[in-house]
């Protein structure tokens, strides 16, 4: 008599790998979350140093004292504007009329570009506590400071210099971000 080769699988055995992906599926989905809180927060306050590091230089380029004002808190923004009065030939090649009467926006970022990431602190010290400028001259702070973004369970920091500099810390003791030092 002919004995035929079973090559299939057992119930059992089916049960066994569902289980084990399952737990496999378990282990990695926090895992994975908590890699995209980090990412979106990492992503929020590299474009925010990186909008700053770019109206240093636009100052510089164009000879214009540009500025920076900010809104804190869950529904946070920011706008990079060239002041009321000021820079009228900046004004017109940014697509303001020069007889303006409100301030030209060229760059503005705010919380829904950067779903769960609350702007808590903005605290600046010179010529206005709520923004920060750069003078033309030289390319320094006009107001230095810190600005600080954060997630559900992460925070961190974009610390503008007196001298201009533009970098991201952690704040120590809290959970920051990988790579990045703290303040």
């Amino acid at each position: 008599m002919n004995r035929q080769k079973n090559t299939g699988f057992t119930l059992l055995e089916v049960m066994i790998v569902v289980a084990i992906i399952g737990i496999l599926a378990a282990i990695a989905v926090p895992s994975y979350q908590d890699m995209l809180e980090r990412n979106r927060l990492k992503q929020a306050v590299e474009a925010l140093k990186s909008d700053m590091q770019w109206m240093r230089t636009e100052t510089i380029k164009q000879s214009c004292n540009l500025q920076a004002s900010f809104t804190t808190g869950a529904t946070w923004s920011y706008q990079i504007f060239i002041p009321l009065g000021t820079c009228v030939a900046q004004h017109v090649s940014n697509g303001c009329a020069a007889a303006a009467t409100s301030n030209c926006n060229i760059r503005t970022a705010d919380s829904t570009q950067f779903s769960g990431i609350t702007m808590t602190t903005a605290a600046f010290f010179g010529f206005s506590t709520t923004g920060t400028g750069f003078d033309f001259r030289r390319g320094e702070a006009r107001s230095n400071g810190r600005i600080e973004l954060s997630s559900a369970n992460y925070i961190a920091k974009v610390v503008i210099a007196p001298v201009g500099r533009v970098r991201i810390c952690n704040i120590a003791g809290s959970n920051g971000l990988s790579g990045y030092q703290n303040c």
